[in-house]
Formats: C-alpha cells, structure tokens, sequence
C-alpha cells in the first residue's frame, strides 16, 4: 500500500512538471552509445533532464545504476552530463542493496576514468552540508538515521583512497573548499567538523592538515565572538541587528540557558565541545579508559604543530587555546613538555619578538590557571624565568648607557610582566611553608624592581598593584618608591616610523593572557574542573591595603598609566572578563 502511495505521488509529480520519462534501462546503453557517435542528441538530453529532475523509486534506481555499470567503459567525458547527473542521486539514505550498487559504479567509474574524480568527491561531500532547516543534533549526538547517511558516505570514501591513493590530495583541497561559512547554522558546522573527525578513524594519516583546517576555521569564529559581546550576549543587551548572519536564527532562539546567546560564540562552543571529545577519544583507551600513552604523545605533535602554525600567531583570541590546554592536562610530561617548547621560542633571538612575547604570556597564564600543574614544576619555571631576568639585567649594567625604548627591550619587559603576574596569582600556594618562603627570597625580587630598566613603569597596572601588595606583605621586595617615582615622571613616548608618521604610546605592555576565564558553556563544563580561580583572604587584603596607607605617599585620587594606587575602598572586584584576571584594588 505505501509502495502504491509513492509510486503515485511520483506520477503526479512528473505530470504537474511535465518532464519527460526514465526510459526502459535496457534503453540507456542504446542511447549513449547513439549520442557517442552522434545520432540522437536530442534523446541523450531527454534522458539526462529525466535523471536530474526526476524523483526515482528504489527500483528504478537500482535498475539505473545496474545499466550504467554497464556502461562504464564508455563514460568518458564526453558523456560528462549523463554521469553527473547519476551522481546527484539521493543513495546514502536508501536500502542497503541501492548503497552497494552505487558504491559499486563509482568505484568502477572512477578507476577507468579518473576525469570524473572531483564532481564525484563534491557530491559525496555535499552530504556533510545539511540543510538549513535540519535541527541542531541534542547534545552534539547525532540520530542514528544520520549515522547510517554518513556511514554510508564515509565507506564510499574510504574505498576510494584505498583504490586510488592520487585521490587524497583532491579530497583534502574539497573538504577545504567546502567547509561552511563561519554565520552559517550550528547545525552545519557541527555535521562537518563531524565528518572530519570520523574520516580521521580510517585515515589518521591526514590529522595534520585536517587539525590546521579545524583550527584555522574556528579561529575565525573566535576572533569574530569577541569576549565583551559574549558577555554583553549573556546579559541580553545585545540587539538582533548585531547577528545579520546569512541563513542563521535569529538571537532568540539562543536564550535557552543551555546554549550561548551569542550565535557565533554558540557555534563555537559546539565545536570546541566536539574537538575535546575527539581528544578524549583519541588519547583513552575505549574499553578500559586507561591513557594510551603512544597515541597521546602524537596527538601532543600535532597539537603543539598546530599552535606554533595557528593559534599563537594569532592576537586577543579568548578559547580556541584551550585545547591545548585540555591536553596538557592528561599527564605532566606533556605539561611539562609544552612549558620548555615556549620557552625556547622566549630564548630564541631568531622568533619574532610579538612571538616571543606571546609565548611567554602563554607561559604565564599556563603557570596560573592550570590546576594540574605540580608546585615543582611551577617553582622550577619560576627560577628559569628569574635567572634569565638576571641575566638581562647583568648584561645591561655593564653598559654605560641603556636604551629606554621600551620595544628594545619588549621580550625582557614581557617575561618580567609574566614573572610578576605569577607570583602575585599563585603567591598562597608560594608562601604556604617557610621552605616556598625562603624560595621566593632567593629570587632577588628587589633587584628586579629596583634594576635601570625599571620593569614595573611599563607592566599592567592591576599586575603592579598585586605583585607590590604580594611582595611587600612577604617583605620580598619595596615597590611603592618605585611606584611613586614612575607617578611622577610618566610621560607619553612619542615615535618617528620610517615614512615619517608620529605615533604616540604610553609604553604599556599588552594585557594579553591567553588562559583567561572560559566563558562557553557546553565545552566549558570539560575545563572547569582543570581551571584555578583567582582567590585571596580578606583578612591579608586589608591588611596590605592598612600598611600601604600607613608607610607611603601615594596620588590617590588619580591612576596614571600602569601605576596602582591602593586606597581604602574595601569594594572587592575580579576582572574575570579581562586580563590579568585577579583582583583590582581602586
């Protein structure tokens, strides 16, 4: 009966668009073989507007597929219309019987004429491009009707690169050209990294070029779902008229608590959330859920590949880090590991100073926010940044005169700065034991601050402040003179590019630390529990903010430019939307 349904509405559907008809199958070798040597034109045409347009019933296909097999030795491009159009048939959903038939002619096709090669990737790609209208999948899980299209599709592939092995590099350059559009729905992002991922199951061999795809793409979302608009999202003061995304619901649909309100930054969580399961995946065993070591230290490879290539290039990014971050967490080794490949890049003259610069704020914010990172190898990277501190500044005293452009000396202003930030983050974990003490005090902290370059006159203000208030409560070092001097003589440094433009800087560092608070939702909930929280005792608060009143002479009723005046606000606030990401005493 619903064999009869369908056979009828099909019927109606071909008289209300008047197309022409599927001709018998035993028909279509006769027709091709008439058009190859030019007899009937006109009924080749009729015969591949019937294929394209047409919708076919499962016999009717079964039957098509079976006499272009037949057909294969001809089907060269010259009957290029006719093998597209066979093609374009909807198979990956049919019964198992339509599945191998075509599996079957597009292999057979495509070892005797390889021309056809890139339509018939595009077309088996096309299937990880969903419509628009298709529902997010729930929790990222997809159904299982869209489990079998996919496997369907993923085993068509699979043949083809091992049979051809010169399809690779097209297949890579197509998944390439066609990943969607970074405001297009979530729904189709989340179907094609999807469909990345699993090719990676039978072929791991191409996580290196598909892990910098990924990446490069959801970057892009990153850089464009800006933290502030996050949190402007989250709070519902943003308009619609901010999302004009193509083909994307509007913000509304965005208010259930458990998706992010900022569309793009919904996508990316999505994603990101994707990716961490992957690496879980990728680097456990799935029966025992034990670490495979062997598969963890080459997916290590390939992220730290990735970051050197993508991520650290990239300025003021807020979460795409994180992944490294997430694998970092799976043994200290890797940790470890990463921690000494930044520092080279610090060490090297050969990186670009921005790079260098950047490394060393992923070092810190590493050092800070990782709550699997032991004191020893937080103590150990703290002693290898002081010395080479040191070591800076012996070099620079044995000069008679110093250079103060700060960009000549940016790498040791920005390790300085990092130096800084870690001390005054972890400074409870530093001092918990008379031992950490007597650590703190081998790094001639003093030397630092009081040293000809003068690092705390352009570091972070809110850096300044907690690493002053930190030092001085330990008696590891005096900074307030030092602080006041830097009040008294700030000035604006005034520069001459080499086309003669003037440009004027206030000599800050950046405020970029990479490992700030995560904000998105689903992924986060993997994060959180690796993440530490800036924290500190009332009690050592207003007791540093008393002693600063008492003993120093302080502006304070006005900030200059990366200084820290303490007053005696007891308003307790945490920039947890904006580096450093600790406390900030107004």
């Amino acid at each position: 009966m619903l064999s009869t349904e369908k056979m009828s509405v099909t019927s109606t559907r071909r008289r209300t668009l008047n197309l022409p008809k599927l001709p018998h199958s035993t028909r279509v070798k006769h027709i091709l073989q008439k058009y190859v040597v030019g007899e009937d034109v006109k009924e080749y045409e009729q015969l591949v507007c019937s294929i394209r347009d047409n919708v076919f019933e499962d016999d009717e296909i079964h039957s098509l597929l079976a006499e272009a097999t037949q057909c294969i030795s001809i089907l060269n491009q010259d009957l290029r219309l006719f093998v597209e159009a066979i093609l374009v048939l909807k198979w990956a959903h049919k019964s198992d019987s339509i599945v191998q038939e075509y599996r079957s002619f597009l292999v057979n096709l495509l070892c005797a004429h390889n021309y056809h090669m890139k339509h018939a990737i595009d077309q088996l790609i096309a299937y990880f491009n969903p419509d628009e209208s298709e529902k997010e999948w729930l929790n990222g899980v997809p159904s299982d009707e869209d489990c079998r299209t996919m496997a369907n599709v993923h085993s068509v592939i699979n043949i083809i690169l091992k049979v051809i092995p010169m399809s690779r590099e097209l297949l890579q350059q197509c998944f390439i050209s066609q990943y969607p559009y970074l405001k297009r729905s979530t729904h189709k992002h989340e179907v094609y990294l999807h469909s990345l991922l699993w090719v990676l199951d039978y072929q791991p061999e191409f996580r290196l070029e598909f892990f910098y795809l990924i990446f490069n793409r959801l970057i892009l979302l990153d850089v464009n779902a800006p933290k502030e608009e996050i949190l402007r999202a989250q709070e519902g003061q943003l308009d619609e008229e901010m999302f004009s995304m193509d083909d994307v619901k509007s913000v509304k649909s965005f208010v259930d608590s458990d998706n992010m309100r900022h569309p793009l930054a919904h996508t990316l969580d999505v994603c990101l959330d994707k990716i961490l399961n992957f690496i879980i995946a990728e680097c456990h065993d799935l029966t025992t859920g034990q670490l495979n070591w062997d598969k963890t230290k080459s997916l290590y490879q390939t992220m730290v590949y990735v970051f050197d290539k993508v991520i650290l290039p990239t300025y003021n990014i807020h979460h795409v880090q994180f992944a490294i971050f997430f694998v970092c967490s799976f043994k200290v080794t890797l940790c470890e590991a990463f921690l000494g490949h930044l520092w080279k890049k610090v060490c090297n003259p050969n990186v670009p100073s921005v790079h260098r610069q950047t490394a060393v704020t992923y070092i810190a914010s590493l050092l800070a926010r990782a709550a699997f990172i032991p004191l020893t190898m937080l103590k150990s990277t703290i002693h290898q940044m002081t010395a080479w501190i040191h070591s800076y500044i012996h070099t620079q005293d044995g000069l008679e005169c110093i250079n103060s452009d700060v960009r000549v000396h940016a790498v040791f202003y920005s390790v300085c700065q990092a130096l800084f930030y870690v001390v005054a983050f972890r400074h409870k974990d530093l001092v918990n034991t008379r031992k950490n003490i007597t650590f703190l005090e081998s790094l001639n902290l003093a030397k630092m601050v009081t040293c000809r370059l003068n690092p705390l006159r352009v570091c972070q203000a809110a850096v300044v402040q907690n690493f002053a208030a930190v030092t001085r409560m330990y008696q590891l070092a005096y900074c307030y003179t030092v602080i006041e001097h830097n009040t008294r003589s700030a000035m604006p440094t005034v520069y001459l590019d080499e086309k003669g433009c003037v440009s004027t800087s206030s000599s800050l560092l950046e405020s970029f630390f990479p490992f700030d608070p995560y904000l998105l939702k689903r992924s986060g909930q993997k994060i959180a529990p690796l993440y530490l929280e800036y924290k500190a005792a009332d009690d050592e608060d207003d007791e540093t903010v008393e002693f600063m009143e008492e003993d120093d002479d302080f502006l304070n009723d006005h900030h200059s430019p990366g200084i820290a005046s303490p007053t005696r606000h007891s308003d307790k606030r945490f920039s947890y939307g904006t580096s450093p990401g600790f406390r900030y005493k107004s």
